[in-house]
């Protein structure tokens, strides 16, 4: 059965019927002129769970708010996590084109004839089929883009595609397999363009080999992917995890001087990773503007919703001094 439509008017009415407070009057017409642009089912069903009494919800077989709930306490939440995903997605784009940049170039490096990686043979042998399936996309991409001014050009003048070309219309996800496919020599170069970048950036020194942390890498890789997909295609954010991510971020101490507890595939845990991938002054920026909006939402939620948000975030009630330490 298809869910009867309800206008402004009836939605203001279910929430108060809810317990969320809406003061009638001005605050009501407010409510509906946000209701207006961001809809009901976005902003409520996203970011109700914290603000839920579980057990009149329960009781009554509908949604109950604890009592003192307010609309602009969920809208807060609900803003919150929109401008969370814009900081990210502009951080995780920086840290896509750093990859981008050094897998073709370094890959281009080693494999210097003409549409070199479409030769499933300049592949690691450990996983052929995967190896063809990426090959096989590559060469979509290429077809797809082929009247496209840039690749039209070589494509034409140069009867090649250079792969610093290609990856302008590559997915991060490709562009990631790409890592995990090619040999582990051209892996550990790109890694240690990587560290050295970092270690210049932030005067850490990495002591691990790096061959050693190719598979770490790679990993992050998978989660700054998953990332990036929540980020742009507007999906809740501050409480994600990596569905299928059972790896603990203490992997991630190999690269940083802070021993934090929890799960890499975490918001606190992305964060940390973009670390490795960003310049120093870039990170620092985004860092700056998360702490910003924390303290927003911190003046705008109970203390008890707050707190519940850096849990979920898998933040500590000190996190402005654990993000400043990441700086």
């Amino acid at each position: 059965m298809s869910k009867p439509f309800k206008s402004l008017d009836s939605l203001l009415r279910l929430m108060r019927k809810r317990n969320i407070t809406i003061e009638k009057g001005t605050e009501g017409s407010r409510v509906k002129r946000i209701l207006a642009r961001d809809n009901y089912y976005s902003i409520i069903n996203g970011y109700k769970d914290i603000f839920l009494d579980v057990k009149a919800t329960v009781n009554s077989g509908d949604d109950y708010y604890i009592t003192g709930t307010t609309f602009f306490q969920i809208y807060g939440l609900y803003c919150f996590d929109r401008n969370l995903r814009i900081i990210l997605l502009k951080a995780l784009l920086q840290a896509e084109q750093n990859i981008c940049t050094k897998v073709s170039y370094r890959f281009s490096e080693v494999h210097t004839s003409e549409f070199s990686h479409l030769n499933v043979n300049n592949f690691s042998k450990t996983n052929l089929p995967k190896a063809t399936e990426l090959v096989s996309k590559l060469s979509n991409a290429t077809q797809r883009n082929a009247r496209h001014t840039m690749f039209s050009h070589y494509l034409t003048t140069h009867q090649d595609l250079p792969l610093w070309v290609l990856v302008t219309k590559l997915t991060f996800g490709e562009i990631t397999n790409f890592y995990k496919l090619i040999t582990p020599n051209i892996q550990e170069k790109i890694l240690e363009d990587i560290h050295k970048e970092y270690t210049t950036e932030y005067r850490i020194s990495i002591m691990n080999p790096t061959s050693t942390l190719i598979p770490i890498f790679s990993e992050i890789l998978d989660v700054l992917v998953g990332y990036r997909n929540v980020c742009a295609h507007g999906d809740r954010l501050y409480n994600h995890r990596i569905i299928g991510s059972k790896k603990t971020i203490k992997k991630l101490t190999y690269y940083f001087v802070v021993t934090p507890k929890g799960s890499e595939s975490s918001v606190y845990g992305l964060l940390i990773s973009l670390r490795l991938l960003l310049p120093r002054v870039a990170y620092k920026s985004i860092i700056d503007e998360v702490i910003n909006e924390l303290i927003l939402l911190s003046e705008t939620l109970p203390i008890m919703q707050f707190n519940q948000v850096l849990a979920k975030m898998e933040l500590t009630l000190q996190w402005r001094q654990t993000l400043k330490s990441l700086q």
